[in-house]
């Protein structure tokens, strides 16, 4: 097999490359979730060699009975896992700040102050990054979420940190709709994934 583009006669070319991993749009008709999972097939997108992970959100979620802002978007870690998560979350909306620390037990985390279909906007979409830090190492991995949503002029920002407690490989991310009353994805929602090589030093 021919070595990827990024990689000549065995040497990494680009210092912290970035690869495309997986690319997903909501087209034609809303999506429940959506899921991001690894091959491993020891091909060049197998997650087992990347240092990080970094997951680019354009996104709304979609229900009838849910407000245009204040929705959570959702992501699971490794489904099925029963590893405690800890979630750190920092918001403002140019008045006002505040803090937040949420725990659970089943992989979960949420980020905070999405975009949903309601009687705001249904243009409105919420812009995302977020970071998976160290996925194949012996320890507990660290994610941070970054947010931002406009609402017309009334929107917010927010941060999120959170601890995934276990010392798996992260495998498989499940996006989901964290709020009720919320059905899923809108259409023109899109997820990008890309995967962080470690630097390699001559």
């Amino acid at each position: 097999m021919a070595d990827p583009a990024y990689i000549v006669d065995g040497v990494l070319t680009d210092g912290e490359a970035w690869v495309a991993l997986a690319s997903t749009e909501v087209t034609g008709a809303t999506a429940a979730n959506v899921t991001l999972t690894s091959p491993d097939d020891g091909s060049s997108t197998d997650w087992s060699q990347f240092m990080d992970l970094v997951l680019i959100c354009y996104a709304q979620l979609y229900g009838a009975s849910y407000s245009a802002n204040n929705a959570a978007f959702g992501c699971k870690i490794n489904s099925g896992s029963s590893a405690s998560t800890a979630n750190q979350t920092l918001m403002g909306d140019g008045s006002s700040a505040s803090a937040n620390l949420e725990t659970f037990t089943d992989g979960r985390f949420r980020w905070t102050d999405g975009a949903a279909d309601g009687t705001l906007d249904t243009e409105v979409f919420s812009a995302s990054v977020v970071q998976f830090f160290d996925i194949n190492s012996g320890k507990y991995k660290s994610v941070l979420a970054q947010s931002a949503s406009d609402f017309d002029g009334a929107g917010s920002v927010t941060l999120n940190g959170i601890t995934w407690q276990s010392q798996d490989p992260i495998k498989s991310l499940y996006l989901y709709s964290w709020s009720g009353g919320i059905s899923g994805w809108s259409v023109g929602t899109r997820f990008d994934l890309f995967g962080v090589l470690p630097r390699m030093v001559a």
